[in-house]
């Protein structure tokens, strides 16, 4: 695994009672960013949830979460009427990079970056649109997951990843999987979510989501079923949260954290160390 966390900000004190940017526990803690990229129904979202699970963040209240995952579809444009009413047909190309708000994906990864809380949108697969007022807080934290089918197209964007994953299934699996997620989760019937899948999906595939698995880090083959890749992975990131945190406690005069001192902490791996999450108070 070539993953390299090397510019991973290190964490600094300063006079103002700020630690890496944080005052009070509120805001400033730069996490480890992670982007997960594939195909669609590549099983990118599943991959992501495995992490949190093995980090034991997945039962975690949301504005305690040291691990959170965030979806590139939460930054869909807002379609014109003309758009829609294409959408509606099936004829809306959305694996298209003109579909998403790359500015927004920009500035909201670099707010997160810089420790700061922020809302992200709630997208509705059924209306093609946001939920009007509806939000998901994204509390500071230790690793952040970015996952979608493009999330390595835009440049400025992919250089803010510290580690890329790209999740590479087979294409039969991916359509396999699709279909029944279109039919049942999204209310399209089947002959829309096949024309769009062979006049849009699989073509915008070709062209742009393919393209990007070259600046991965580590590529998953088969998705959430590589159980050794996604150990190994969960390996890296436990190695640099606890790193970290052992950096922390050196800069403010403590001990390394510990079991006792550290309230929340992930699942163990024999023969790997522990991973300690801890939340400055």
């Amino acid at each position: 695994m070539a993953a390299n966390a090397s510019n991973v900000g290190e964490p600094k004190a300063n006079t103002n009672g700020r630690f890496n940017g944080r005052l009070n526990g509120v805001e400033g803690k730069s996490p480890f960013l992670i982007g997960v990229a594939g195909g669609t129904a590549s099983g990118k979202s599943t991959v992501c949830k495995r992490i949190m699970e093995k980090l034991g963040q997945v039962d975690v209240e949301n504005a305690q979460r040291q691990v959170v995952s965030i979806s590139q579809d939460s930054f869909y444009k807002e379609l014109t009427p003309a758009e829609r009413a294409k959408a509606e047909r099936g004829q809306y190309n959305f694996d298209h990079p003109g579909a998403f708000n790359e500015d927004l994906i920009y500035q909201t990864l670099k707010d997160i970056l810089a420790g700061k809380k922020c809302d992200i949108p709630v997208y509705d697969y059924r209306t093609n649109s946001r939920c009007e007022g509806q939000f998901i807080t994204i509390y500071p934290a230790d690793v952040v997951l970015f996952e979608g089918i493009l999330v390595f197209y835009f440049p400025e964007i992919r250089d803010l990843f510290h580690m890329k994953l790209f999740v590479d299934t087979d294409s039969d699996t991916r359509l396999a999987r699709r279909v029944p997620r279109d039919i049942n989760e999204r209310g399209r019937d089947l002959e829309q979510v096949l024309n769009q899948y062979m006049n849009y999906v699989k073509p915008a595939f070709e062209e742009f989501c393919l393209p990007t698995k070259k600046f991965a880090d580590v590529i998953i083959p088969r998705g959430a079923d590589n159980i050794v890749a996604i150990d190994l992975i969960v390996q890296h990131i436990r190695e640099f949260v606890v790193n970290r945190n052992q950096d922390q406690m050196r800069n403010e005069g403590h001990a390394s954290p510990s079991p006792a001192t550290s309230p929340v902490h992930g699942a163990r791996r024999p023969n790997t160390p522990d991973v300690y999450f801890k939340r400055p108070h």
